[in-house]
């Protein structure tokens, strides 16, 4: 009983984890492809 305990605790805390993690990544994505546009769109402004 207490190891099924301990299976339960483990995988909600790795559902937790892994949807931190996704959030992370999707934020993390964002930012780079919101930069990238950024630079690509001053390199663009500063050549007209």
């Amino acid at each position: 009983m207490e190891t099924k305990k301990v299976n339960q605790g483990g995988k909600a805390a790795g559902e937790h984890g892994s949807l931190k993690g996704t959030i992370f990544s999707v934020t993390v994505t964002g930012l780079g492809i919101f930069i990238t546009y950024l630079i690509v769109y001053g390199l663009y402004m500063a050549r007209l």
